[in-house]
């Protein structure tokens, strides 16, 4: 059954006063039900850095096993040329493309979105010795601390105090967008990092190609988007890439040492490339996946879709959705020991903290087979006034599930085609739902980029997403026995 917000919903608003009293009546029933894996186990936890802990469970957990042992690998190594001790290295189950730190001390991150770019083990020591290098330099120290949050969602922050709901939806487009650096810091530390290679061993040019593969993939991934280089992409936000900044990066190499010989390259792609062979690539299924505007998770067996000009956004514990006019939403998942429109009540009031709010009418619907519930209120944000919906939608199990959206006022019926379309997935959406993984394989007599291409498990852009993992160009020829890096539905894998 469709469904459509009705305009006059918002009509009939109680008092602000009443509006509080009546959330802060709502029981606290609301548990975050384990919907999206959440990082390491309380277990692990003990001694651990909060910060680190939080780094973990926003980012969907660690992705262990021989990848993470073998960054770790890397990272040691790097850390002695560097002479820090006491450094750990992780790898994050994200398939966003980033790499950081996090105060305090001395944890690395780099997810397994950065990991498919990367073609040779220079390259993954030159990102985790970049990041030292911003430890070693204390950049974390020297920085502004400050939350990187922008439009709608600054504004929402700026009133909504103490409202973790909100903040999460805010931070949602930006997940593992971490503190920027200036541009000297950066110049500083991939200084810092070309000498760690040369003083572990590896090729000082391994920076450099890591700059061009991340430029690469910011190239495609703006004309994917038709984005035009209006927006920037995770890793660019958080390391200025500049022309200034690359050719910096080439002085400091050659300085470092000479390039490596086409023989030495050669064993230091096949050597990274046996590393991540099998390795996942994308969203897990564990957390669902996100194929451009639509959302499917093949264990809940749930999925909903947007419309042209919203952007969705998978995390650890909630999907961030972005939509026209700086609109900002979060689907997300609970316990349901009650009614289903208390359950809507609390989301609302841990949503709307002690911002001034009008509680709207609530109204019981079907949505997608899903009994559903969908209450409107306008918050007050500073001069701004905003609209927050809450959809709750029950699914006969003891689970409910829920989008919290905000808007501009009198703009909420933007959510409606969102709002409507969570629904149970058909056994072909089953069948189709199937997680991707990065095949290494052999190039055999008579391989072309265009015709390996075509066996990338994409329906569009095949080519061009070969030759940006690949680090490739279309009239590169391509040797019998060279090994490239494909994205399959192989079920083989780690």
């Amino acid at each position: 059954m469709s469904f459509v917000v009705r305009r006059g919903r918002l009509g009939r608003l109680v008092s602000c006063a009443s509006a509080i009293a009546l959330l802060a009546a709502a029981p606290a029933s609301l548990a975050q039900a384990p919907l999206w894996q959440n990082g390491p186990p309380a277990s692990a936890s003990q001694g651990v850095p909060r910060e680190h802990l939080a780094v973990v469970e926003g980012a969907g957990g660690l992705y262990d096993g021989p990848v993470a042992a073998y960054v770790s690998q890397v990272g040691a190594r790097v850390a002695r040329a560097a002479g820090r001790s006491g450094c750990a290295f992780h790898v994050l189950n994200s398939d966003v493309v980033n790499a950081f730190t996090s105060p305090p001390g001395c944890h690395v991150y780099v997810t397994r979105g950065l990991l498919t770019l990367i073609n040779t083990e220079d390259e993954l020591a030159s990102v985790l010795g970049h990041e030292v290098g911003h430890v070693a330099a204390n950049h974390a120290g020297r920085r502004q601390q400050r939350s990187v949050v922008t439009g709608i969602g600054a504004l929402v922050l700026g009133a909504l105090t103490r409202s973790a709901n909100v903040a999460q939806i805010a931070s949602q487009a930006g997940q593992l967008s971490v503190l920027s650096y200036s541009r000297q810091q950066e110049f500083e530390a991939d200084g810092l990092g070309v000498r760690y290679l040369a003083q572990g061993g590896y090729s000082p040019y391994g920076l450099v190609d890591m700059l061009g593969a991340l430029q690469r993939e910011d190239q495609f991934d703006a004309a994917r988007r038709g984005r035009q280089g209006q927006e920037t992409a995770a890793w660019a936000r958080t390391h200025p890439l500049t022309g200034d900044r690359i050719a910096r990066a080439l002085q400091s190499a050659r300085q470092a040492g000479p390039p490596p010989t086409d023989a030495t390259a050669a064993a230091g792609r096949d050597a990274y490339l046996r590393q991540i062979d099998g390795m996942l690539y994308g969203d897990d299924p564990e957390q669902g996946f996100v194929e451009d505007r639509r959302f499917t998770h093949p264990v809940l067996r749930i999925g909903f879709e947007a419309p042209s000009g919203f952007t969705l956004t998978n995390g650890a514990t909630a999907v961030g959705i972005e939509g026209p006019e700086g609109a900002k939403g979060q689907f997300s998942a609970g316990s349901l020991s009650g009614d289903l429109e208390r359950y809507a009540y609390d989301v609302l009031r841990r949503t709307v903290g002690q911002a001034p709010a009008q509680l709207g009418a609530s109204e019981r619907t079907r949505i997608g087979g899903f009994d559903a519930v969908v209450l409107p209120a306008r918050a007050q944000s500073g001069s701004r006034v905003l609209d927050v919906v809450v959809a709750a939608y029950a699914d006969g199990s003891g689970r409910a599930y829920h989008f919290v959206t905000l808007s501009p006022a009198g703009r909420a019926q933007i959510w409606d085609p969102v709002i409507g379309s969570l629904h149970r997935l058909s056994p072909q959406e089953l069948a189709a739902a199937q997680p991707k993984r990065v095949e290494v394989v052999v190039v055999r007599p008579g391989d072309t980029v265009q015709t390996l291409s075509q066996r990338m498990a994409f329906d569009d852009y095949r080519l061009e997403r070969f030759l940006m993992i690949n680090g490739l160009q279309p009239a590169d020829p391509l040797r019998p026995g060279q090994p490239v890096k494909l994205v399959t539905t192989s079920r083989r894998g780690r």
